[in-house]
C-alpha cells in the first residue's frame, strides 16, 4: 500500500484547566528541530515536516505519512502569549497556555443634553 499525499493531518486534544488550556498534538517520528510553534492570543499553530524514515532504499510499502504538516487550534478564550511552554515527549507535543486576564477599562460617560 502506498500513501497518496505528502501532507498529513495532526490530531490534537484541547483541555480547559483552572488557569488556561493544555493542548496535546500527536506527532510521532518528528524531531524537535523539525517542529515550529506559533501562538497568538486565540490560535495555536503547529507546523513542520516528518522526514522519510529510511533513506537510500527502495520502498516496498509506504503507509507512514511523511512530508509537511500544519495544524491550527482555535481557542475559545485569549491566552497570554508570553507564558507559553511546550514539551515533546513520546511523540506527543504538550503545550501549556495561560488564560489572559481580563483588562478592566473605565470609560467616562458624557452627556449632551440640550437645555
Amino acid at each position: 500500500m502506498y500513501r497518496d499525499s505528502d501532507s498529513w493531518i495532526l490530531h490534537a486534544d484541547v483541555y480547559g484547566t483552572a488557569d488556561g488550556f493544555e493542548v496535546f498534538v500527536e506527532i510521532p517520528g518528528v524531531h524537535r528541530g523539525d517542529i515550529e510553534l506559533e501562538v497568538t492570543p486565540l490560535v495555536v499553530k503547529v507546523w513542520g515536516v516528518r522526514k522519510t524514515i529510511c533513506q537510500g532504499a527502495t520502498a516496498l510499502a509506504m503507509e507512514i505519512q511523511t512530508g509537511r504538516f500544519q495544524r491550527d487550534v482555535h481557542l475559545p478564550y485569549r491566552v497570554d502569549t508570553s507564558s507559553v511552554s511546550a514539551e515533546l515527549k513520546s511523540g506527543v507535543l504538550h503545550i501549556k497556555l495561560v488564560r489572559q486576564k481580563p483588562v478592566k477599562v473605565v470609560v467616562p460617560v458624557q452627556s449632551r443634553e440640550n437645555s
